[in-house]
């Protein structure tokens, strides 16, 4: 059963050359999240299966380590600061409160700035957005920093216990959670969702990491549930049938092998 992809190509390739870029100019080591890191995890086991490459992703999430006691020329110094300096200066700038982004023009796949967009039809733009994530909030962060970065208590968890892992992109070293870790934080960011796309590629992500993670799934679900069964516990209801058959077309997998992996956690 052949898979549709939930994003254009060009997106998510424009998505992961920004990423193999940014892996080059920015400090060691970069911590990867989100939906990259779920795709360089299970993506070599689900193309096997499929001859299909695994689902894309449009955003490029890196996560950072925040000494919550560094003082304020400790954290000005830091690679969480030093990588806004430099998403700045290759073209990114800040987005809302906590986030990075630049725009592509579809047609021509060139950087352009605001005023540009403006001339262009929504649908021959590409919003790129890099998000930054930070284990801790410091709490002299407002005085330092323009944005408020993400906090995401999960990934403290894994560098705090030793569960990252590495891989190596355009010659540098990227950290990235164990496979567990990443399905925790998809478990937890799930109920939550209020996009479409964004729900119907979570709902994938929980699937490919539980039968794609080159780990046995049991093993990953069980980690998870000594860790933080809770997260398990909220999403037994956030399977309704819409949402089931829409990720199951885009895995290229039939509804009811979908439900087979995924009432895995349940049990």
């Amino acid at each position: 059963m052949a898979k549709s992809e939930i994003y254009e190509r060009m997106e998510t390739d424009a998505s992961f050359d920004a990423l193999k870029i940014l892996a080059a100019e920015l400090p060691e080591p970069l911590m990867l999240m989100g939906g990259w890191a779920v795709n360089l995890t299970v993506n070599k086991s689900y193309t096997e299966e499929h001859n299909a490459p695994y689902l894309g992703s449009r955003d490029v999430d890196l996560g950072f380590h925040i000494n919550v006691d560094a003082s304020i020329e400790e954290l000005r110094k830091s690679n969480f600061s030093r990588t806004l300096d430099i998403l700045k200066r290759v073209g990114y700038w800040e987005s809302g409160t906590s986030r990075f982004c630049r725009i592509i023009n579809k047609k021509t796949g060139r950087t352009i700035n605001e005023k540009e967009a403006s001339d262009i039809p929504l649908y021959d733009l590409f919003y790129l957005y890099i998000d930054p994530m930070v284990d801790r909030i410091h709490p002299l962060n407002n005085e330092v920093f323009k944005i408020k970065p993400i906090d995401e208590p999960l990934l403290a968890d894994a560098i705090d216990k030793g569960k990252m892992r590495e891989i190596i992109i355009s010659g540098k070293k990227i950290l990235m959670p164990q496979p567990e870790v990443l399905l925790s934080m998809k478990l937890s960011s799930f109920p939550n969702r209020t996009k479409d796309d964004k729900k119907v590629k979570d709902a994938c992500d929980i699937y490919a990491l539980i039968w794609h993670s080159k780990r046995p799934s049991r093993e990953v679900i069980n980690s998870i549930k000594q860790d933080h069964s809770e997260l398990v516990d909220q999403v037994r209801d956030h399977f309704p049938e819409d949402l089931i058959i829409k990720a199951s077309y885009h895995l290229g997998v039939d509804p009811e092998q979908f439900m087979g992996v995924i009432s895995q956690l349940t049990k």
